[in-house]
C-alpha cells in the first residue's frame, strides 16, 4: 500500500513543480532565483551624473548588492556590454541601436538626457543668419552633435558644407581652451564645458539653445533623445521585480538631482564622477537630464534614428530598429 500512495504523490509534485516552472518562464515573472549582484557602467562625466543619486544612495535593492563603475571612454562601456559584464549600462541612443542590430541581448530601457548642447559667441550675435559665413568650432565629426546641427542648419536655411564652416575639434577638452583664448568666435559647446567657460568668461553669449531648436523644427517638447539605460535580457527574464525597481530608483533619483543641484554636485564631487561640485550645480539645468521610458518615446527615437540613418546609415548598426530594441516596463 505504501508504494501505490508514493508514487501518484512523486508523480503529482513532480507535475506540479514543472508546470510551475513553464508558467513562471512563459509569464516573464521571478523564476524564484535570488539575484546577488547587478553591476551598473557609466561613462565618466556628465552622464554619469544623471545616476549619481542612485550610485550615492542605492548599493543594495530587494536583496540585491548593486555595484557601480565609471569608466573613462566609450569603448570600455562597449567592452562591459559585449562581455556582459554589465546588468545597466549608460550609452547613447544611437549606440544602443548599433549593439542591437549585431544582436547584442540588451533592451533600451529608458531616456535620460534630452540633449545639452548651444552655440557661443565671443561677440553680440544672434540667430543663425548670423551663421553664415563664419566659422563655427565644435567637436564630434560625424556623430551625433554634429549630425544635430547640421540637421538644425538644414531646418533654417543654411547648407552646412557651403553657408558655414565647421571647425572640427578632436574632442570637448579643446573646446574651452580654443573658445577662451579667442581662437574661436564662435562654438558649439554641450553642457557642463559651456558653464565652465562662462565661468571664466561670464560674458559669453548662448545665442542659441540647439534642443529649444530642435523642439521648433520638428514640433517636439523634448529636446532630443541623447542617452540612455542600457538591460540586459537575461536579467530581465530572471528578475524582472528587480529591473523594474531599480528604474522607477534611477527615476526618482533624476527627480532629485534636479530639484537639488547643489546637493548633486557635492554628490558628483564626492563620487570623483570628473567634474567640480558648483560646475555640476550651474549646468544641471543645461544637461536635461529626465527620465522617460524608452518605449514611451520611440517617436522621438525614431525621429533621430531616421535623420542619423539618412546622414550615414552606420551611425545606427545599418538600419533603423524595430520594436524589440525596447525594454517593455509592463
Amino acid at each position: 500500500m505504501k508504494k501505490r500512495v508514493f508514487i501518484p504523490v512523486a508523480l503529482m509534485l513532480l507535475v506540479l513543480f514543472l508546470s510551475a516552472c513553464t508558467a513562471g518562464n512563459l509569464t516573464g515573472q521571478d523564476n524564484g532565483v535570488k539575484t546577488e549582484q547587478i553591476k551598473v557602467a557609466a561613462p565618466a562625466g556628465a552622464t554619469a551624473v544623471s545616476i549619481s543619486k542612485a550610485m550615492k544612495d542605492t548599493t543594495e535593492l530587494n536583496g540585491t548588492t548593486i555595484q557601480y563603475e565609471v569608466v573613462p571612454t566609450t569603448d570600455l562601456i562597449v567592452a562591459r556590454i559585449t562581455s556582459k559584464e554589465a546588468d545597466f549600462a549608460v550609452v547613447p541612443v544611437n549606440l544602443a541601436a548599433q549593439l542591437y542590430q549585431k544582436n547584442v541581448p540588451y533592451k533600451l530601457a529608458s531616456v535620460i538626457t534630452w540633449g545639452n548642447l548651444y552655440i557661443a559667441s565671443s561677440e553680440n550675435i544672434e540667430g543663425w543668419e548670423a551663421l553664415k559665413g563664419q566659422d563655427v568650432y565644435l567637436m564630434g565629426k560625424g556623430l551625433v552633435p554634429d549630425i544635430v546641427l547640421r540637421t538644425l542648419l538644414k531646418a533654417n536655411g543654411l547648407d552646412p558644407d557651403e553657408d558655414v564652416n565647421l571647425v572640427y575639434l578632436s574632442g570637448a577638452t579643446e573646446l574651452a581652451p580654443n573658445f577662451l583664448n579667442g581662437n574661436a568666435k564662435i562654438s558649439m559647446l554641450p553642457e557642463p564645458v559651456l558653464t565652465t567657460v562662462k565661468a571664466k568668461k561670464p560674458d559669453t553669449n548662448v545665442f542659441l539653445d540647439l534642443q529649444e531648436e530642435w523642439n521648433k523644427a520638428f514640433g517636439s517638447l523634448q529636446g532630443y533623445p541623447q542617452a540612455g539605460i542600457l538591460v540586459k535580457e537575461d536579467l530581465i527574464n530572471s528578475d524582472p521585480g528587480l529591473v523594474k525597481d531599480y528604474l522607477k530608483v534611477l527615476a526618482a533619483g533624476m527627480d532629485w538631482i534636479n530639484e537639488n543641484p547643489a546637493e548633486a554636485g557635492a554628490i558628483a564631487e564626492e563620487l570623483e564622477l570628473g567634474l567640480a561640485a558648483d560646475i555640476v550645480e550651474k549646468s544641471m539645468p543645461g544637461n536635461n537630464i529626465r527620465h522617460e521610458y524608452a518605449a514611451d518615446v520611440k517617436e522621438e527615437l525614431n525621429r533621430l534614428f531616421e535623420i542619423m540613418y539618412d546622414f550615414n546609415p552606420d551611425t545606427i548598426g545599418g538600419k533603423i530598429p524595430d520594436d524589440e530594441l525596447y525594454y517593455a516596463a509592463d
